[in-house]
């Protein structure tokens, strides 16, 4: 396990995927850390394969103030969606909601819009600055580039 106080750098990559024969349907759960700033920011991930992917973003408050949801528009002519077929929502919450919905689109797009994606920003609200924001951005698509197959 690798951990470092610097900024950006990882600090917990404690990433684990639960046992098959306890959860139905091949659920995996990731979990990693990256100190951004002076704060630690914790992702969660839960793959439901072929069906979902959720993604929690927060600090170690553990809460979830917000929810955004993106799926594959699915049009009559073709079963699969090209960048701009999305259908995208914010299911609650008002704090970084549009920052949620942003990222699940660019998610869905990273991922080839063939599940929906449910990401949770939780952050304090004094962090609602851009360059946290893109950090943040940063090191999940660093997360999936780097665990292509699990995605």
């Amino acid at each position: 396990m690798a951990s470092t106080m610097n900024n950006g750098e990882l600090v917990n990559n404690s990433s684990f995927a639960i046992d098959q024969s306890t959860i139905t349907n091949g659920i995996k759960i990731t979990e990693f850390s990256r100190r951004i700033g002076d704060q630690l920011i914790l992702y969660q991930i839960i793959r439901y394969p072929d069906r979902c992917l959720f993604i929690w973003i927060g600090t170690s408050s553990c809460d979830i103030s917000n929810l955004a949801m993106t799926m594959p528009r699915m049009t009559s002519s073709s079963s699969s969606s090209s960048s701009n077929e999305f259908l995208g929502t914010t299911l609650f919450g008002v704090d970084f909601y549009e920052q949620s919905l942003s990222l699940s689109k660019k998610v869905a797009r990273r991922l080839g819009g063939q599940k929906q994606i449910y990401i949770s920003l939780n952050l304090s609200n004094d962090a609602d600055n851009e360059m946290l924001l893109g950090e943040i951005e940063q090191a999940l698509f660093e997360h999936i580039r780097q665990n292509e197959q699990d995605y």
